[in-house]
Order: C-alpha cells, then structure tokens, then sequence
C-alpha cells in the first residue's frame, strides 16, 4: 500500500491526513495480523487432519495385518502378533489424542474469524474517514486555484445563455431564466457526469498511499463475521462441551 519513498513525503500533507493515514496504517496491520493468525490456525488444524487420518490408515492396515495373521494361524496368537497388537492399541490411543489435540485447537480457532471481521471493518472506517477528509481537501485545493475563474465562467454563461435562450419567446421563469438555464447546464456538464462516473482520483498522492479503496479481503472478512446470535451459540456449545468433557473425566477417576 505504501513505500518508503511515499512515506517521506507525509510531511507534506496537511497534519489531519496524516493522523488519518496513520491510523489507517495501523488499523490495516492490525487487520492483516488477524487475518495471518486466523490462516495459521486453519493451515495447522489441516496439518492436524492429514497426520491424523495418515495414523488411522496405518493403525487400519495393522488391525487388517493382525486379523489376516489371526485367522491364518487358526487363532494361535504368535510374537509377531502381540507386537502388531500392542502396535494397533498405541494407534487407537494416539488417535484419541489426535482428536483431544483438534478439539482443542478448533476452539481457539472458532473465534478468530469474528476478530478478524471486527478489525476488518475497523479498517474500512478508517479507510473512510480518510476518504471524506482527502475528498474535502481536493476539493478546497481546487477550488482555491480555479474557483474563481470556475465561477467567472459559469457566470458569464449564465448571462450569455440566459440572453440565447430567452431571445425568441421572451423569459419563462423555471423554464429558460437564467437561473434555470444555468442549473441545467451545471446538471448536464457537471452533477450527471459525476453521478454517473465512478472515476477516482487514484494519482492523488494521498490514495496512491492509501488507495481509493479499502483492501477487498476486508469487505470479504467482515461480510464473514459471524452473527452476535451465531457468537452466543457458540459460546453455549463450547461451555455445554467443556462441561461434558470434565463429567466423562470425574467418570475415568
């Protein structure tokens, strides 16, 4: 978004900017720190999976090795077989564990999309903000070096057309009287054109920084945040789920 050589010109800009583009810098990071943790955690979850199901695999083929042997040997139960067996009940444990070892890991992951949303969307504020402030500051900039030939000219188009438009049927107020001629001519040239023109300033040394818009995987993670209804219920279930783990625990004492 930015570069070093764009960072040593934030002197220049008006101190309000720069209070703005600061925050907005420090919003954005803070956003993109949640955003890598939440991957981190996703990517470290799959990692979990693929070892896990890589366990089952193995301790399945065991398990098929053994009943092979078993009913090869008509049920006499041979060295080779205690250690494959003894092999098969380390993998089911470990495979316990693998599950404990998700569950524990989806739990500090469930909530990390909200805080990445949040901060998302404290970022597009603050993208925002900033916006509104640079498009008031264009536009005093501009108007202190063209206004007055800007409204030199309209005013003497308001004269010149007003006298065109009237010259054959006379002055019809709210119809073809200066003031109303104007105005169209304003619409037509001007408020249209803007309405309908989505062209941002993007050579703005302000946006260049900045951009004209907030990141668009920040629109993607707010719009992913969960529900403060969603929040609850997750909340109810992780509770209802630590509590039915300490029960099966005091069960095993």
């Amino acid at each position: 978004m930015n570069n070093t050589a764009e960072n040593n010109n934030l002197s220049t800009f008006p101190a309000v900017t720069q209070r703005a583009l600061e925050t907005l810098n420090t919003a954005r990071n803070v956003w993109l720190e949640a955003r890598r943790q939440q991957k981190a955690a996703a990517d470290n979850i799959a990692t979990i999976r693929q070892r896990r199901a890589e366990m089952e695999a193995t301790t399945n083929a065991l398990n098929e090795e053994w009943r092979t042997l078993f009913r090869e040997s008509q049920g006499v139960v041979s060295k080779e077989m205690k250690k494959l067996r003894t092999e098969i009940a380390l993998g089911r444990e470990t495979l316990e564990d693998f599950d404990e070892l998700l569950a524990a890991h989806e739990k500090e992951a469930a909530f990390l999309p909200q805080k990445a949303g949040k901060l998302a969307g404290q970022y597009i504020s603050a993208h925002n903000t900033l916006v509104e402030i640079r498009a008031k500051q264009i536009w005093e900039d501009f108007m202190q070096s063209h206004g007055k030939a800007l409204i030199q000219t309209l005013s003497l188009l308001k004269t010149t057309m007003g006298r065109e438009a009237s010259a054959v049927v006379g002055v019809v107020n709210s119809v073809n009287d200066p003031d109303t001629v104007l105005k169209d001519f304003i619409h037509k040239h001007i408020t249209k054109p803007a309405l309908t023109n989505d062209a941002m300033p993007e050579q703005d040394p302000v946006f260049k920084l900045a951009g004209v818009a907030p990141d668009y995987a920040a629109r993607v993670d707010l719009s992913k945040s969960p529900s403060p209804a969603a929040l609850h219920k997750m909340k109810i279930r992780q509770e209802r789920e630590e509590l039915q783990k300490r029960n099966r625990d005091m069960e095993g004492i």
